[in-house]
């Protein structure tokens, strides 16, 4: 028995900041301003700790499964921070190539519903928390504050 999450309000609020699988954390704020212990060391799967979050909304966290992999997993045999895989050097996953089938890179910064979308090509699922449903998101600091939750756009399945 499958459920479909309602990402609205937060499918465009949120972007991937960290991996640790099977969880993936995205935080509302932009990625040079999210920060966690060890993000500046390499490698980061030794040394890096899940991402600071100062308010409940700022950071959300999903779990997945599918065929992706980490960094570490000898992309491009060079070991990586977690502040050089959020500029963009490598993905946070990644498939493997295979005749006829283009790879799948899933670069930081992707929005939640991309995220879901990308993991789902690749043949993985996502895993959405219970009590999304309560979420009342304004938007992104940049915009102004209201009172007023991000406008409904459908579901995605999680």
């Amino acid at each position: 028995m499958g459920m479909i999450a309602n990402l609205d309000g937060v499918r465009h609020a949120y972007g991937l900041c960290f991996v640790r699988a099977p969880w993936a954390y995205f935080t509302r704020l932009a990625l040079d301003q999210q920060w966690g212990d060890g993000w500046e060391r390499a490698p980061y799967e030794r040394h890096a700790a899940p991402p600071y979050t100062d308010s409940p909304e700022q950071v959300l966290t999903v779990a997945f499964d599918g065929p992706l992999y980490t960094p570490d997993l000898g992309y491009d045999g060079k070991e990586r921070s977690v502040n050089e895989i959020n500029r963009g050097e490598t993905p946070w996953l990644r498939t493997q190539s295979f005749v006829g089938n283009a790879p799948i890179h899933i670069m930081a910064g992707i929005t939640l519903e991309s995220f879901v979308e990308q993991v789902e090509l690749a043949g993985g699922h996502v895993f959405a928390p219970l009590g999304w449903g309560a979420l009342r998101l304004e938007p992104r600091e940049r915009a102004a504050s209201s009172d007023t939750p991000t406008p409904a756009c459908g579901t995605v399945k999680a």
